[in-house]
């Protein structure tokens, strides 16, 4: 997209913000000051700058609006584009091409500060190579806090708000001065707020993070001196003061901000601080496993904010994982990246298209050790006699193999959209590709909803009696929701090494936040469905998941050549 900027001075946007804790929670003021303003600061103190879009339309008071777009439940793709347009031509320090959204902004301008590449299928950040180094780097003093904040942007990409501090005595060196300020605004806080205070205080950070919860959501813990507002608030305070000692001094800053998402940093549900020094000393797979647990614990659906006692985020799976490795104790190909060069078919595809599909999927998955897909193999061998003439050790023997592939899963979409038709015509296509296969189907049906799971026998059966085995399951209905099964894929280690296969018509948008999208799991279209409307709506939905699965048109099945 087009955007002219005039008499604009190139700017750098900083996270750091001190939303008061006092009188009514609003953090629209904060959001022009850090996001805004900077923006349309005039490089001519006696014109203003402006922001036009190819059309003419002068966009320079609706910068905010724009910005509030990107950050809905799904992804606004118009506004993405935009905005980004709008910070390419605006900061010192943006890639107008990332496929990260919006909401991660001042990750992506850390990592152009530092001239580090756009993570993709081809440039993988991991903890080995990019956190560890640059949290080294900034405890010696010689790496900038911005190259640390940028490799666990990249490598993990938390949807929460973080604080870093150089060391565990560091961040006792803030709890000091925490117990000092809240003294003296004893008398205003209401008692929980202190008692929570008081717990914060109690706390260690000799790990590589601690992690709280601080809201349910949006519009929880608002009020006047609320624990959520006022911790906030002294974070961002003391970040200020240390910025401002370390420039008067010109000594190192011990502690910063960790603007992962803008929607965290204004209004943050989850605060993580984070022990640079502790990450410098360990290992790779101790920090991705940290990480992991934190990305694992924000994607829980079920999140208990106490207002008595602090809620601690990972707690739950912490101890899950503690009880697992009690009870063990007792007892004796990734895709490529041609995702912009692929094309979208202009016919639907045929059923040998779709089988052709799906076989080369799974003979890229490989073998796996058990499955109810077997291929059975036989192969000629010296080392075992002829069955017929046993005394001819000139004439191989034929010994029989076993071998599994992955199951493979479908997950039907039987929402609004989808008519008994296109469900009708979606089952009978399966079954006539599982008879092919000769394997047996799991099988769920999913609206906003997920049906159970089923397993449907298909071997040696006619596809009359397949067909009334479908159709005594009940299948869902209602609006259309994938990230539920994402997340009930990613839940089981047994689901994650099928071949899952989601029959859509791609009528969703995914969330704006990034999440873990299986790596098994493809998309087939649904048929007795007008084709261009399919295609549009998969172009949509490939353009949307960008930052979520940069390949994913890779994964549409029957829709690509």
């Amino acid at each position: 997209m087009a955007i002219t900027v005039t008499n604009q001075k190139p700017a750098v946007l900083d996270a750091l913000h001190t939303i008061s804790c006092t009188g009514d929670y609003d953090p629209m003021p904060a959001i022009q000051q850090t996001l805004v303003d900077p923006l349309l600061q005039p490089l001519n103190p006696n014109a203003p700058a402006s922001i036009t879009d190819a059309q003419g339309a002068d966009l320079t008071g609706h910068i905010s609006d724009l910005f509030l777009s990107c950050l809905g439940d799904t992804l606004n793709v118009a506004s993405e584009q935009t905005v980004k347009a709008v910070l390419g031509q605006t900061l010192i320090n943006f890639d107008q091409g990332t496929r990260l959204p919006v909401a991660e902004l001042f990750a992506v301008q850390a990592a152009q500060q530092n001239k580090m590449p756009a993570p993709s299928p081809r440039v993988l950040y991991t903890a080995q190579a990019d956190v560890l180094p640059a949290a080294k780097a900034l405890l010696a003093g010689s790496g900038e806090a911005s190259a640390f904040f940028a490799s666990v942007a990249y490598t993990f990409h938390p949807d929460t708000l973080g604080f870093w501090f150089q060391s565990s005595a560091a961040f006792d060196g803030f709890k000091t001065w925490l117990s000092q300020q809240t003294q003296t605004m004893a008398s205003a806080l209401p008692p929980t707020t202190t008692k929570l205070l008081n717990d914060f205080t109690a706390l260690s950070l000799k790990g590589l993070t601690e992690s709280l919860l601080v809201r349910k959501d949006d519009s929880d813990a608002n009020d006047e001196h609320s624990f959520a507002r006022v911790l906030v608030h002294m974070l961002m305070n003391y970040v200020e003061q240390q910025r401002a000692r370390a420039s008067q001094q010109n000594t190192a800053m011990d502690a910063g901000v960790l603007p992962f998402t803008i929607g965290e940093l204004f209004c943050p549900r989850s605060l993580i601080l984070v022990n640079v020094e502790a990450h410098a000393r360990a290992t790779p797979a101790k920090i991705t496993g940290e990480w992991n647990l934190i990305n694992q614990s924000l994607a829980s659906p079920v999140k208990v904010v106490s207002n008595t006692s602090l809620s601690k985020l990972t707690s739950l799976p912490r101890a899950a994982a503690r009880a697992a490795a009690l009870g063990a104790s007792q007892q004796p190909g990734q895709p490529g990246s041609r995702s912009a060069q692929v094309a979208f078919r202009k016919q639907p595809p045929s059923k040998l298209d779709l089988f052709n599909d799906i076989t080369c999927v799974l003979r890229r998955m490989g073998k796996v050790a058990k499955s109810h897909n077997i291929f059975r193999t036989t192969a000629a061998t010296f080392l075992k006699a002829n069955r017929r003439n046993p005394d001819d050790f000139n004439k191989p023997g034929r010994i029989a193999s076993v071998q599994y592939m992955p199951d493979l899963h479908i997950y039907i979409d039987t929402s609004g959209s989808i008519s008994e038709e296109n469900y009708q015509e979606a089952v009978m296509m399966l079954i006539r590709i599982a008879k092919k296969l000769n394997v047996n189907l799991y099988f769920n049906s999913f609206s906003h909803f997920l049906s159970q799971e089923v397993m449907l026998r298909t071997e040696n059966k006619s596809t009359a009696q397949i067909w009334k085995e479908f159709r005594r399951i009940p299948k869902v209905s209602g609006g259309t929701e994938y990230t539920q099964i994402w997340q009930y894929i990613n839940a089981s280690r047994t689901r994650q090494r099928r071949l899952s296969l989601m029959v859509t018509d791609f009528d969703w948008l995914p969330p704006s936040k990034r999440q873990d999208h299986p790596k098994n799991l493809y998309y087939a279209p649904c048929s007795a469905k007008d084709w261009s409307s399919m295609v549009d709506l998969a172009k949509r939905y490939a353009d949307s998941m960008k930052h979520i699965d940069p390949s994913i048109r890779q994964r549409l099945l029957g829709m690509v050549v």
